[in-house]
C-alpha cells in the first residue's frame, strides 16, 4: 500500500471515530447543548492536507455515517460535509497553515459557512430546524469551542507521519 493510500484509510478511520466520539463522549462537554464539531475539524486538516478530492469523498462518507447516527434526513449533512471538504481542500499547497491563526479563522469561517449552507438547505427542502436559530448563541458556542479546538487540533494531527508533506528529491 502507498503512501497516499494509507493516508486516505487513515484519513477514513479517524473520521469514522470522531463521528462516534461526536455522537456519545462529547455530549459531557456540551454548554447549553451545544459541542465542538470535532468531525468538522478532522475534515477540514485532511482536506487541507489531501486536497478537494479526498476532502469531499471524505466529507460524503462521514455525513452519511451522521445522517444514519442523527434524525437528519438522509443526505442533510452528506451535502454539507462534501461541500465544506471540497472548499478546503482548494487551499492544498496555497495557504501556509501556521499554527494558530489559519486553524482558528479557518474554524471560524467554516462554521458559518456550514450553517449557511445548513440554512439553504432547511429552506429549499423545507426541514424542520436542525435544532437551533441561525446567528444566536448556540452559534457562538460552537464557533468558539471549533475555534479553541483547531489549533490544538492540527498541532496533535500533524504530529501524524502520514500527514506530513513529502519533499521530493532532486536527481
Amino acid at each position: 500500500m502507498n503512501r497516499e493510500t494509507k493516508a486516505i484509510v487513515f484519513s477514513g478511520l479517524l473520521l469514522a471515530l470522531s463521528v462516534l466520539l461526536q455522537s456519545t463522549l462529547l455530549r459531557a462537554v456540551a454548554i447549553r447543548g451545544v459541542r465542538p464539531d470535532l468531525t468538522f475539524l478532522i475534515l477540514m486538516f485532511v482536506a487541507i492536507r489531501r486536497g478537494p478530492l479526498v476532502g469531499q469523498l471524505g466529507g460524503f462518507a462521514v455525513g452519511i455515517a451522521e445522517d444514519l447516527v442523527s434524525l437528519a434526513p438522509l443526505g442533510f449533512h452528506a451535502l454539507i460535509r462534501a461541500t465544506t471538504g471540497f472548499l478546503y481542500g482548494l487551499f492544498l499547497g496555497n495557504v501556509y497553515v501556521d499554527p494558530l491563526l489559519i486553524p482558528v479563522l479557518f474554524a471560524a469561517a467554516g462554521t458559518f459557512v456550514k450553517t449557511l449552507l445548513a440554512m439553504l438547505l432547511e429552506a429549499v427542502f423545507s426541514i424542520s430546524s436542525s435544532g437551533f436559530a441561525p446567528f444566536t448563541g448556540p452559534l457562538w458556542i460552537e464557533l468558539g469551542w471549533n475555534a479553541v479546538l483547531s489549533p490544538f487540533l492540527f498541532a496533535l494531527l500533524g504530529l501524524v507521519k502520514l500527514f506530513r508533506t513529502v519533499e521530493k528529491k532532486k536527481t
